[in-house]
């Protein structure tokens, strides 16, 4: 029988601390200018404090992962909001550029338990279809950041530079550490010590279904941060203004919470495996649309610009959709050890979504051809992914 344990934490607060890392990435993206003027850097070295928290936020997946099945959940997740908190303050008052690397490094190590510890409680609260249920309020709640992240950084910029969101840094760090008092204790008093981490490394490099689950996973993450990649330029060469990009953003959040919406409700008819399959078919042909667009309006810039737009919500839809189901069932067979495989599953998608991210921007081609290109690319790419899957999801 699916049901939630009686001494489960409350669930806003869970959706509160999963939804924080990307959050705090997204209010600091509209003060890069500012970083780049005030530290006297160019705007190529003000990006690498964007690169350097995605390396320090895998990292820090792998480090609280393992330190929640050691230490234990709360602990493991108080001890990384007070480096989350730490990083903050050293940037508030970094003074050069190589300590507000060194901050951003602490703040995405932080951050990174936000995503994985928070998950291992979930996955210790729900069982079978309420964890997917979770995960689709999860994901809603996540769709938010677009909506919510840039126009809060761009006022808090405007009103007091790049010290502004910092300074909203620090005070959201103290919140959570302050909400977070409320959480008990999910794991299992029963559970053994963990087994040694390359012990579990090895178990979940060999399993197919792990890996399979991966692919999905930065497949879905590829659609939706692919958009955020080259929508600007494609949007530019249909002589869009500007402010189209950003609004953008509530596109966005409404596909996919919309698709969020609609996997809890689908779920009560069809298994969490045909959802997906749905949702990589949704892709595919959303991605063929794309071109289509492209190809019979592409001299009509503002009917070319829509119909972008709309089948990019076809992708997020299915994004919305799927990302819940593939999370909520990757480890269903690792409770004893889900802060460790946990930690190594959410590495996999991590490195897969930055190669992949990074092989965009290094074959990157202006024309209005190369945004449905890659969309459809990772849409094929991800079903076989499907085929491989060693049990059912």
């Amino acid at each position: 029988m699916d049901t939630r344990k009686t001494a489960g934490p409350p669930l806003m607060l869970l959706m509160l601390l999963l939804g924080f890392p990307q959050l705090s990435e997204t209010i600091y993206a509209p003060v890069l200018p500012d970083i780049a003027r005030v530290f006297n850097v160019t705007a190529g070295q003000a990006q690498w404090t964007m690169s350097i928290y995605f390396i320090a936020f895998a990292a820090g997946v792998v480090y609280w992962g393992r330190l929640a099945d050691h230490w234990g959940r709360r602990p493991a997740l108080w001890a990384a909001l007070c480096c989350y908190g730490g990083g903050a303050l050293l940037a508030l008052y970094a003074p050069d550029f190589t300590v507000l690397l060194l901050a951003r490094m602490l703040l995405a190590f932080g951050a990174s338990a936000g995503s994985i510890v928070v998950q291992t409680i979930l996955r210790d609260t729900y069982q079978g279809a309420a964890l997917g249920v979770v995960f689709s309020t999860a994901a809603a709640v996540l769709s938010l950041s677009p909506a919510l992240g840039p126009p809060a950084g761009a006022l808090l910029a405007a009103a007091y530079g790049h010290t502004g969101v910092f300074a909203a840094l620090c005070i959201l760090a103290l919140l959570l550490l302050a909400s977070s008092s409320r959480l008990v204790e999910t794991k299992p008093v029963d559970q053994p010590p963990p087994p040694p981490f390359i012990q579990v490394a090895r178990r979940v490099l060999a399993d197919r279904h792990i890996l399979a689950s991966a692919v999905l996973v930065a497949g879905f993450n590829l659609l939706l941060f692919g958009y955020y990649t080259l929508a600007p330029f494609t949007l530019a060469q249909l002589g869009m203004p500007h402010w189209l990009f950003g609004a953008s953003g509530l596109m966005v959040a409404a596909a996919s919470g919309g698709g969020a919406w609609l996997n809890r409700h689908a779920l009560q008819r069809h298994t969490p495996a045909r959802l997906v399959r749905y949702a990589v078919f949704a892709s595919i042909t959303g991605s063929v649309l794309q071109w289509v667009c492209v190809y019979l309006l592409g001299d009509m810039p503002v009917a070319t610009a829509a119909g972008l737009l709309l089948t990019q919500a076809v992708l997020l839809v299915a994004y919305g959709c799927a990302i819940p189901n593939v999370l909520s069932t990757a480890l269903l067979t690792y409770r004893s050890v889900q802060g460790s495989a946990g930690a190594l599953f959410s590495l996999l998608y991590y490195l897969a979504i930055a190669g992949g991210l990074g092989l965009v921007g290094t074959l990157y081609q202006p024309g209005l051809w190369f945004q449905p290109m890659v969309m459809l690319m990772v849409s094929l790419a991800m079903w076989p992914a499907l085929r491989r899957l060693s049990k059912p999801l």
